[in-house]
């Protein structure tokens, strides 16, 4: 017996082991997929030590002094030498295995997280000239463990263009340092942190309720008018005040270029001095508002594009936003005004506006969903005119998400769109979307 206890110690060492390696990797930022990865070890841990108890359970069998009513026969001890070795090896192989489990919560690393998409529907969920069946993406995470303070964040997408090609995109490279337990600075190509959609949903669309973005917040490539992406330095972090939590950003970066119609956040650098300089504070509230952030952000840009006579335009963004994310529902509003100059000398000021509400009620495996936006964009702002999807519109849209278990989810949606200037063109669109994660 004394055996079966080192060996028990020794499983509980390798599970306190994972343990220690859970606690790691908690100081880093919570995000879904590394709740999800937690599961999957501890899953893992837990099957590992149902299999050691049954191989101790059935090795004392074995080694039970005979009972006091009949005298059983003495093992020949070519037997018992064997059974003896047997146990040595298995707590060799328990203590290995807690070792390595004690060294994964080191310094070293790679965790790595997959997302991809598939679907349908009458029309294109992003550009409507297409119809049919349709490969979305293939979306890598990366979070490698680098030590106590030390963070990096990479994100490798793999998506189909508007030609069928496929394209390859970094979309996320960002290393940064942990100043305090309140403040993290990140260099490098990150989520820009205007409103709360931008930096709360990334490529993933697994993690999303809804099958699509609100096209003014597209990414660039995928027609985005405000930019999804900016290359630079970013400060965030949170304080706790009473019963609520603040949260903060600062940002500086490359300023954007419109080129071929599309935001370019140039992340190989500039030929000129221009940045992007923004922020966003937030306010998470606790108590009986539990679930409820309201923020504002901001930035201002100077941009410019690539028509044969080039303009220059300011761009001033001013966001507002409100979201109440509890176990039952997740609702979202977001407001940007745009107020730009135009730098050429040509159309002088213009104001624009753009923003969206969704309303989604979770339910067991479902969770339906409704969505209105809406952009009113100045077509005498040489901003919007340079950029393909710069036009006024307005969507709604119904649509359900059912997760057929953790890691996958099927969603259906409906949408109407109207244009309201430019092509002045209505129609709707039937889309299904199935979406893992792994």
């Amino acid at each position: 017996m004394k055996r079966s206890a080192v060996i028990l110690c020794s499983a509980l060492l390798f599970t306190g082991a994972m343990g220690s390696a859970d606690a790691a990797t908690a100081a880093a930022p919570k995000t879904d997929d590394r709740v999800a990865e937690l599961e999957r070890r501890l899953d893992a841990s837990n099957k590992l030590i149902e299999q050691l108890s049954e191989r101790l359970h059935d090795l004392e069998a074995r080694l039970a002094p005979p009972s006091a009513t009949a005298k059983a026969p003495e093992p020949p001890a070519p037997a018992q030498d064997e059974t003896t070795a047997r146990l040595a090896a298995i707590e060799r192989e328990v203590g290995e295995m807690a070792v390595a489990g004690a060294a994964s919560s080191g310094s070293s690393g790679l965790p790595v997280h997959g997302f991809a998409d598939v679907g349908a529907g009458t029309r294109g969920a992003i550009d409507p000239d297409h119809k049919g069946f349709a490969v979305g993406s293939l979306d890598f995470y990366l979070t490698p463990e680098l030590g106590e303070r030390t963070r990096a964040l990479f994100e490798l997408n793999f998506e189909v263009d508007e030609n069928g090609e496929l394209a390859t995109d970094l979309e996320r490279a960002q290393i940064g340092y942990q100043i305090s337990n309140g403040a993290t600075l990140w260099l490098g190509r990150f989520h820009t942190p205007y409103g709360y959609y931008n930096t709360a949903f990334h490529h993933g669309q697994q993690i999303s309720t809804a099958l699509r973005r609100p096209s003014f917040l597209q990414f660039e490539d995928a027609g985005g008018i405000m930019p999804a992406h900016t290359v630079g330095l970013w400060l965030t972090g949170a304080h706790r005040l009473g019963g609520g939590r603040w949260t903060y950003d600062a940002f500086v970066g490359n300023a954007q270029q419109i080129e071929d119609g599309t935001l370019n956040p140039r992340q190989s650098g500039l030929t000129e001095s221009e940045f992007t300089v923004g922020g966003n504070l937030g306010y998470l509230a606790g108590g009986f508002l539990d679930g409820l952030k309201v923020g504002l952000s901001y930035y201002t840009s100077t941009v410019g594009d690539d028509a044969l006579m080039p303009n220059r335009t300011r761009v001033n963004n001013y966001g507002l936003y409100a979201t109440f994310d509890t176990d039952r529902w997740e609702n979202l509003l977001e407001f940007y005004h745009f107020d730009n100059d135009d730098l050429s000398g040509t159309s002088g000021s213009h104001n624009s506006n753009a923003g969206f509400v969704q309303i989604a009620y979770r339910l067991e495996r479902f969770t339906p969903y409704t969505r209105y936006e809406r952009a009113m964009l100045e077509q005498t702002d040489a901003y919007f005119a340079a950029q393909t999807s710069g036009g006024s519109y307005y969507r709604s849209a119904v649509g359900v998400r059912f997760d057929l278990n953790l890691a996958s989810a099927l969603k259906l949606e409906f949408g109407r769109t109207v244009e309201t200037d430019r092509a002045r063109e209505e129609f709707g669109d039937a889309l299904m979307q199935y979406a893992i994660r792994f």
